[in-house]
């Protein structure tokens, strides 16, 4: 074999190595994971009823979030005060296209069981205070360049005070507040629990960002070596 084929199929090899690792390498694509240590929040929680005896409710919160690029969404972390948000299993995702400062989507669309997947809830330890962190892992969500609404509610009852509650961030607003939607009945109406602060609320995106194909590289080791 002529030793400049030879330099080619090495440096290619090599290449393709290196683009399978960047593409299975997971990266944090959205961090608004610094919550407040005042325990600061509000309800986000699907319980099996509603009830104004029990206080059980379907509270869906929303976080804004931006990429610059495309995404392949693997894992969604929220959150939370530490409460009955540990014996959840499961939760609500709901991702949609940004379009305004409030979602317009229905409860309906939000509350659906066809958004319904598995959860792990550990505690993060930060100044002595304790979060709960919801993670929903194992995703393979594609998305292109843009703004989207990002929700994951975890699937529990209130249970007794201190209730689990979505903790807010430290800093300030990044785009637009964290806004709710009550999914007791069919409705668009979201509005800010927190209101008139009106903050962001303790949310983390993770997985890979588009990395060159393996066909753009072996074109590449061509054009070097030709």
């Amino acid at each position: 074999m002529p030793v400049r084929h030879a330099r080619a199929l090495t440096v290619a090899a090599v290449l393709a190595l290196s683009f399978a690792t960047a593409a299975s390498a997971q990266v944090v694509l959205w961090d608004q994971s610094d919550w407040n240590l005042n325990g600061d929040g509000s309800v986000n929680l699907s319980s099996s009823s509603c009830s104004q005896i029990s206080g059980n409710t379907k509270a869906h919160t929303a976080c804004d979030v931006h990429f610059d690029n495309p995404v392949h969404i693997t894992t969604v972390r929220i959150y939370e005060t530490l409460g009955n948000v540990q014996a959840a299993t499961k939760a609500y995702l709901w991702i949609a296209p940004k379009t305004g400062p409030l979602p317009t989507a229905a409860s309906t669309d939000v509350n659906n069981a066809a958004n319904l997947k598995t959860i792990t809830v550990a505690t993060e330890t930060k100044s002595g205070q304790q979060a709960a962190v919801v993670t929903c892992a194992n995703l393979s969500i594609d998305l292109p360049a843009g703004d989207y609404w990002v929700s994951l509610t975890p699937q529990h009852s209130l249970g007794l005070f201190p209730y689990s509650v979505h903790r807010v961030i430290t800093g300030g607003v990044v785009g637009d507040p964290t806004p709710t939607i009550v999914a007791c009945t069919a409705n668009s109406s979201w509005i800010y629990n927190l209101a008139p602060n009106k903050p962001d609320y303790a949310i983390k995106i993770e997985g890979t960002l588009p990395v060159p194909t393996l066909q753009t590289s072996w074109g590449r080791v061509k054009s070097i070596y030709r």
